[in-house]
């Protein structure tokens, strides 16, 4: 009969990891910048990536109020630096080109707002928006 009370430190408790339904780091993601993404160029025609980054920063906010709400672990907002070599991969795969359309920057010591177009290979695709890295390198999978 075993002994019910204190456990002798030999014996070491385990847990059952949580079942996650989805993978893991960024095609894992329930949320995809990739889709915000494109979105985005649905409802403008010409965007910047600055501007971009910005409208993605404040959905990303009004989510984790949600998800705040319901007891589910905030989004982490990426970093400009990391969007702006996320959203290079789109020119790269030909989802975006760049327009003529440029405006000076806030700051004069910063280069000119360059504007961004969707194309129609862009306008057709779905998967490679979700994750553009993996769709440019399949051998990452």
């Amino acid at each position: 009969m075993k002994r019910q009370g204190k456990r002798s430190g030999s014996e070491k408790r385990y847990h059952k990891p949580q079942h996650r339904a989805v993978g893991w780091g960024r095609a894992g993601s329930e949320y995809r910048p990739g889709t915000f993404i494109k979105q985005y160029f649905k409802k403008h025609d010409e965007a910047c990536a600055a501007d971009i980054y910005y409208d993605l920063s404040r959905d990303i906010e009004r989510l984790n109020v949600e998800r705040i709400q319901v007891g589910d672990k905030p989004l982490r907002r990426p970093n400009y630096s990391s969007f702006a070599r996320y959203f290079h991969w789109f020119l790269i795969l030909g989802l975006i080109e760049r327009s003529d359309r440029r405006e000076p920057a806030i700051y004069a010591f910063l280069q000119q707002r360059v504007f961004y177009r969707m194309t129609d290979r862009g306008k057709a695709e779905v998967r490679v928006w979700e994750d553009p890295v993996r769709t440019a390198h399949p051998e990452f999978a």
